[in-house]
């Protein structure tokens, strides 16, 4: 889910199968990647092996020295950077 609204830019991310070692994320450009993946591990059906790339687009306006990124306890991972009010001039 991304929210952008007029103060903040949100993405939030379901990542439970992912523990917080699994997960990278990146500021490149004007873009934001979120990569997670995990090693082959063993499950009731046999062997399994997840991995995800997400790519954003950040908005001009998001201060990017403000961004935050959180895990929560229940797998959710919250990135938002605060939008910098343009100028009216």
């Amino acid at each position: 889910q991304v929210r952008s609204d007029r103060d903040k830019f949100t993405i939030m991310l379901d990542v439970k199968h992912f523990s917080p070692e699994d997960l990278s994320v990146k500021i490149i450009d004007d873009f934001v990647e979120i990569h997670g993946k995990h090693s082959e591990r063993q499950d009731d059906h046999g062997y399994i092996s997840r991995e995800f790339h997400r790519r954003y687009r950040l908005p001009a306006n998001v201060d990017q020295a403000a961004i935050t990124c959180s895990l929560s306890n229940d797998g959710m991972l919250t990135f938002s950077g605060p939008k910098v009010p343009s100028n009216m001039d």
